[in-house]
Order: structure tokens, then C-alpha cells, then sequence
């Protein structure tokens, strides 16, 4: 089956980027032919192995030739950010079902969004196949009259590098640009741990958007040192080495949780707050308190392990249900469990 993905892919956000990974790589494996919609489509065709396509000039003569389109995943049915990227995904979806396709939004985070943006999505989503990925998207979801799943981010399922034995084991700081008021958070934090002698490393998950908040960073406590990444693989090697996480971005909290890393969430969002509720983890908002976050950086905890290990099992279920969905073999959702348990009917 010929599947599009549309999302925002191809930009060089490396969180995105291992979300696609680990979407496309199970679409694969249970035979699918893959494109995806991309800003980059030579770059993701390059890391992913996928047909790629450009997201506004290819994506009609893609969409024809498809079987089905999957939305997602992401954050993308919002218009918290930009109205007029909410109005890019819901017009894929309608030129799918213009021509018939089965569309399926998959591993999304919704919201937050305007009343008009509301109404939006809930036309958008009538009569399609949801599934979300954390418990406030589903009450949402079902707020607009669809009857979702709780699945988990496909980025849990990347493949991890092997073990390295390292000698320098810092705390990673994973700032996010535009958020000023947590990124200095993470400076005076970083202030902190190295007046206790901690080693200190900082990691651009998104580098056109983060990098300058890394540099301040570097700047204004030269003891931490920035730690590059150019595609997935490489912010799983450098997140490897931390002894501890502490992100503003999301997939900084969701790759370290795939890796057994203990980690900390400076939440700007709710996508961000329903992971790490999700995953057990620690969130933080502003104004955060830093003195408990470097105590806790300093004992630096691993992870809840059964609430990742939960999580990683929604993840691949998630790849079956999005199977099923594609194939027209599933017409009611399954039950899910929520994350902390009990099943979600």
C-alpha cells in the first residue's frame, strides 16, 4: 500500500526527524510504501530511505497516486503558533478525501486551539481514524466528536547506538529557542551544577531555532560545553553520554526516555506536560524553581521504568493499530490503556 505522511519533516528538527524515523521504519516493515511530504524532500529521501515529495508542489500529484494519507505525527492541529500551518495540514487532509483516500491522523498532539481552529479540526476530523498521543489530546479529541486511541511518539522506537564507556558524563541541557524565560532557567541551573563541579553539555535538538539559544548559553557559563548534532543518530550518541536531561523541547525528554536516561521537562506546552506526566518524569514550568531541579540533577534518577517501558509498548502498538487502520481491517478502535494503567474505552 502506497502511504503519504504529511508532518513537519525535512526543516532539520531532529526531534520530528526520529519521530519520523520511527513511523516510517514500521510502516515498512509491515509493507508499506512510504512518501513522505517534505520541506527537504532530497535530504529526507537521504536519511529516511523513503520517496519524498515537496509538501505544497508535489504533495497533490502524491496524494493522487496514494492509497491512503497519514497525518501526523506532531503537533501539527494547532494554531497556538500559526494559523496558517493549521490550515496547510487540514487542507491535505481534505485534498485526500477529495479524492477518496483513507486518511488517518496519527500520533498527534492537538491543540491548543482558537475557537475558529476548533471548529476546524472537528470538521477535519469527523468520520477519520485519530489517534493521539497523550491524554489531553484524547479528551480533546473526543470534545470533537471523534472517537480517538492513545498511541505514543513513533521516536520511542528508534533504534539506541550501543553503549559507549565514557569517562565525562555530564548533565545535557536541551534548550528550546523562542523561550527565553526557561532557556535562562537552564543557564542559572547550569550555573548551579558547575559550583558543584558537575560537568555541564548542551545539545540543539532544532539547530536553525536553537542554536543561538546555545550560544547564549555557552556564552553566559562558558564551562558548558555544546555538543553538535546534524541527524538523528548523532543527538542519540550525544544524548548517550549524559548522566541527565533536562529539556525544553519534547523530543529531548522522549529520547532520553528512549534511551533509559533520567530526565527532567521544562514544559512550554501541553504536548510537553502530557509526556512527561505519561512517561512519571518530572516537569517543570515557569517560573521554575531551580533549586529543586539541580538537586535533582545532581542525584540525576533514571527513568520510571515501567511507565517508559508502557509507553514504548503503546508506541509499537500504535504501528499495528495505524496497520490495521490502513488496511481497512480495523473499524472500531481497540481499547487502550492509559499510562497509567487502566483501559481507555
Amino acid at each position: 500500500m502506497r502511504v503519504v505522511v504529511s508532518g513537519y519533516y525535512g526543516y532539520g528538527n531532529l526531534g520530528d526527524e526520529a519521530l519520523l524515523a520511527g513511523l516510517a521504519d514500521g510502516l515498512r516493515r509491515r509493507g508499506h510504501e512510504v512518501v513522505v511530504l517534505s520541506g527537504d524532500p532530497a535530504a529526507t529521501r537521504a536519511t529516511h530511505g523513503v520517496a519524498a515529495t515537496h509538501r505544497l508542489f508535489g504533495a497533490p500529484f502524491a496524494i493522487a497516486r496514494a492509497d491512503a494519507v497519514v497525518s501526523g505525527g506532531g503537533g501539527l492541529l494547532q494554531d497556538a503558533t500559526s494559523s496558517r500551518s493549521l490550515r496547510y495540514y487540514l487542507a491535505v487532509m481534505r485534498l485526500a478525501r477529495w479524492w477518496g483516500k483513507r486518511v488517518v491522523v496519527y500520533a498527534q498532539s492537538l491543540g491548543p486551539l482558537s475557537p475558529s481552529g476548533r471548529a476546524s479540526v472537528a470538521h477535519a476530523l469527523a468520520g477519520a481514524s485519530v489517534a493521539v498521543r497523550d491524554e489531553a489530546s484524547l479528551a480533546l479529541a473526543r470534545a470533537l466528536g471523534a472517537n480517538p486511541v492513545l498511541v505514543a511518539d513513533p521516536a520511542l522506537l528508534v533504534p539506541a547506538p550501543p553503549a559507549a564507556e565514557v569517562d565525562l558524563r555530564p548533565v545535557m541541557l536541551v534548550p528550546r529557542g523562542g523561550h527565553d524565560e526557561l532557556n535562562r532557567s537552564l543557564a542559572t541551573l547550569a550555573r548551579a551544577l558547575v559550583a558543584e563541579d558537575v560537568p555541564v553539555a548542551a545539545l540543539a535538538l532544532h539547530a536553525a531555532h536553537d542554536d543561538a539559544a546555545v550560544a547564549r548559553l555557552t556564552a553566559e557559563v562558558p564551562e558548558v560545553a555544546a555538543r553538535p548534532a546534524h541527524d538523528v543518530e548523532e543527538a542519540l550518541q550525544v544524548l548517550s553520554h549524559a548522566r541527565y536531561v533536562v529539556s525544553v523541547r519534547l523530543h529531548g525528554c522522549i529520547l532520553a526516555a528512549r534511551l533509559g536516561i533520567g530526565f527532567a521537562g521544562l514544559s512550554y506546552d501541553p504536548k510537553v506536560r502530557g509526556f512527561l506526566e505519561q512517561a512519571r518524569a518530572p516537569v517543570f514550568e515557569a517560573p521554575v524553581d531551580v533549586r529543586s531541579l539541580r538537586d535533582l540533577s545532581l542525584l540525576s534518577p533514571p527513568p520510571e521504568e515501567h511507565a517508559v517501558h508502557h509507553l514504548r509498548e503503546l508506541a509499537e502498538e500504535g504501528i499495528a493499530w495505524l496497520d490495521d487502520t490502513l488496511r481497512g481491517e480495523r473499524h472500531d478502535p481497540r481499547p487502550r490503556r492509559s499510562s497509567h494503567g487502566p483501559e481507555v474505552r
